[in-house]
């Protein structure tokens, strides 16, 4: 008998074994070659044959048609795939752009605008349709289209949080009992918390595109930043307003501009604004000489103020560049005057009063304000005197004239009722806004913006959350702080008039700055200020007296000055013996007194440091229908020599009140221009410079 396991083997491949060949095989022979039946290969084709079946293999062009038919799905999938990603990041690099328009809206105070760029966004795009439906088979994918979504809302949100405590503001502020104010800033609060959480989705939705993202880092990392600033700012401000078991004391402080000090106006006028359950719960208006009457304690004042004084008091308290230190030393001085301390017999409470903030005020602000609602009438102290107008224009004037008219019938002495017209003043104005229209609404809230440019509002708070906040919207006038190789020039200047009465609100000072760059890398800068008297004209003699004004000049440290002009003289005796009277020294009148010098070059001019800054400060005597001029010429080594690519800051800074025209010239070393206007001279001319001026040049090759 032939041999079956050499028939297998031979007339067919290993894996396709006949059914009726195995049938064949006697159960001797199975035994026989059982051993060689376990080498068949088990196979789909193999099974069927042992059950009797036989199923033919498909064609091989038919294999290869379905394996074409899958290449062309997932190859048009991955198409489709990419062009729908490219779709939907055209369609969320669109929406980025409306979203900033609106985030914009509501940095610049404008909720109802905002609303409407965002309640644009809600109608979902083709886009996102299709995208969706591929969530299922790639999870997360979706994620940019959906931030961006939830985004969206959360702004929608805020606008219209916004646009409440714009409606609140009004009622707040007039001392309105029934204003919701606590309860829109705790729901903006919770928006922001979710406006977070959905900035941290996007970045992640951002990341997806890679490096083609449509979504700005820059745009993220700034709208996070502010989220988060707002967030932590309300984290704690949410609390100290809704306070009912404490009364938050704020210290207003009206600057008269008629009377500069280097931190702005004479304190002139206050308020005591009581903040209690998220409602004003009083404002107590106050002469500044009511807190210096009760001030018991003797301390020396700066040299130039012993012209007029004999003791540092709360009234001079803002002698400093920097709001901070002015602040932070008013608020001391004043809770150390017998009217707030407590301790002094005859004072109206008992219990001590501390200060959680200060709010410094120009009459810019009111006038803006009276600018809106247009003028306002009030009725005399007594059936007989005449009423008052006020408007834009003549408030200053309005004011002094009734303290003048005050003063004069108290035989010269400080009269404090004229002041009492703020108390009279402030309700009037805030009653005609609470009836203002959402247009003039909105253009107060421009009119804000403007103020904190140019710091006719500041802020300071002792809660470092609050400081921090204000801040970063520039509002605490604190002064600038050089950074680590700071490569650049700086300048401020600092009036103070000592014995000059109200003459500095008919003082115009034109102000010209050149500064040259040398090729050895020597910033050379010359100083012209001109002050010209225009108080012959005023028919009120208050205005007519000689300015005598005390002017700083701050400057980058180390620099050293070449020549000066037109300064005077000025000998200031100590008005008593300080030491043998018990006097004790303010910790920041000491700073600068130990470092004070005296230029012996140029004699009319000492030097000190204050607030990391060198300064220049001198004399200067105008008489009314007259003008004086001061130049000083000096210089300091940059912190880099001039180069292609090098560039140079310049910073300048305006006191809070000062007023002037200013000519700020730059000039490039010689064979080099700027690359931002390719001259060899940048030229800056303004009436209306901001609180702080920053701009950067480049130096470029001719």
């Amino acid at each position: 008998m032939a041999d079956p396991g050499k028939k297998l083997h031979s007339d067919h491949a290993a894996d396709d074994i006949r059914a009726d060949e195995l049938v064949k095989l006697t159960q001797r022979e199975v035994g026989k070659d059982g051993d060689r039946l376990r080498d068949i290969p088990v196979t789909n084709r193999n099974y069927w044959r042992f059950r009797g079946e036989d199923r033919r293999p498909l064609p091989r062009g038919i294999k290869w048609a379905a394996a074409g038919l899958v290449v062309i799905f997932i190859g048009g999938f991955a198409v489709s795939y990419f062009l729908i990603k490219q779709e939907v990041a055209a369609t969320i690099s669109s929406r980025l752009g409306t979203l900033q328009a609106g985030v914009a809206d509501l940095q610049n105070l404008d909720p109802r605008s905002a609303a409407t760029k965002f309640s644009s966004l809600n109608a979902p795009s083709s886009a996102e349709g299709v995208w969706n439906s591929l969530v299922s088979l790639f999870a997360g994918s979706s994620a940019a289209v959906r931030s961006v979504a939830d985004l969206t809302n959360q702004l929608t949100n805020l606008s219209q949080n916004m646009a409440n405590i714009e409606n609140d503001a009004f009622g707040f502020f007039s001392g309105n009992g029934s204003s919701t104010l606590a309860a829109d800033l705790a729901s903006t609060r919770d928006t922001l918390a979710a406006l977070d959480a959905d900035t941290n989705q996007l970045s992640g939705a951002a990341s997806y595109f890679g490096s083609a993202s449509p979504i700005s880092g820059q745009s993220y990392l700034a709208l996070k930043t502010q989220v988060e600033g707002a967030e932590s700012f309300l984290n704690a401000f949410v609390p100290w307003l809704s306070d009912t078991s404490t009364t938050h004391h704020i210290l207003v402080l009206f600057q008269n501009p008629s009377e500069m000090r280097p931190g702005g106006g004479f304190l002139g006028s206050y308020a005591d604004v009581s903040i209690s359950g998220g409602t004003i719960s009083n404002i107590a208006f106050h002469d500044i000489a009511d807190v210096d009457a009760a001030f018991r304690q003797k301390i020396v004042p700066p040299v130039p103020l012993q012209l007029e004084e004999t003791a540092w008091r709360p009234a001079d308290a803002n002698w400093f560049l920097d709001f901070p230190t002015s602040a932070s030393e008013t608020i001391r001085l004043f809770e150390r005057s017998g009217l707030y301390a407590g301790n002094v017999s005859g004072t109206a409470s008992g219990t001590a009063t501390s200060f959680d903030g200060v709010v410094a005020v120009t009459p810019q602000v009111v006038s803006d304000l009276l600018s809106v609602t247009g003028p306002i009438t009030l009725p005399g102290a007594t059936a007989h005197s005449a009423s008052t107008t006020f408007t834009a224009d003549n408030l200053v004037v309005q004011i002094q004239k009734i303290v003048q008219a005050g003063q004069a019938r108290s035989g010269g002495g400080n009269a404090t009722y004229p002041k009492a017209v703020l108390a009279q003043l402030y309700p009037a104005l805030f009653r005609q806004l609470a009836s203002s229209t959402d247009a003039q609404k909105q253009q107060i809230l421009g009119l804000a913006l403007n103020w904190i440019s140019n710091r006719d509002v500041m802020f300071y708070f002792n809660d470092p959350a609050f400081e921090t906040f204000a801040n970063a919207y520039g509002a605490t006038g604190d002064v600038y702080q050089f950074p680590q190789n700071f490569n650049g020039d700086y300048l401020a200047i600092a009036n103070a008039d000592i014995n000059s009465d109200k003459s500095e609100l008919y003082m115009a000072q034109d102000v010209n700055y050149t500064a040259s760059i040398g090729s050895d890398g020597t910033l050379t800068d010359s100083l012209i200020i001109k002050r010209t008297h225009n108080g012959n004209q005023s028919p009120y003699w208050w205005y007519r007296t000689t300015n005598q004004d005390y002017m700083q000049v701050f400057v980058p440290p180390g620099s050293t000055l070449d020549n000066e002009s037109g300064g005077i003289i000025k000998n200031v005796p100590a008005p008593i013996n300080y030491a043998r009277n018990g006097y004790s020294t303010d910790p920041f009148l000491l700073a600068i007194a130990s470092t004070t010098q005296q230029n012996f070059s140029y004699p009319k001019i000492t030097t000190h440091m204050e607030s990391g800054k060198q300064v220049f400060a001198v004399w200067s005597r105008t008489y009314a229908g007259a003008a004086s001029t001061l130049s000083l010429n000096y210089s300091h080594d940059l912190f880099m020599t001039p180069a292609a690519g090098v560039e140079y800051q310049f910073v300048f800074e305006r006191p809070s009140g000062a007023t002037g025209d200013y000519h700020i010239e730059v000039d490039a070393p010689l064979g080099y221009v700027f690359a931002e206007n390719n001259l060899a001279s940048f030229t800056y001319e303004s009436t209306s410079t901001p609180g702080r001026l920053m701009f950067t040049l480049t130096l470029q090759k001719i």
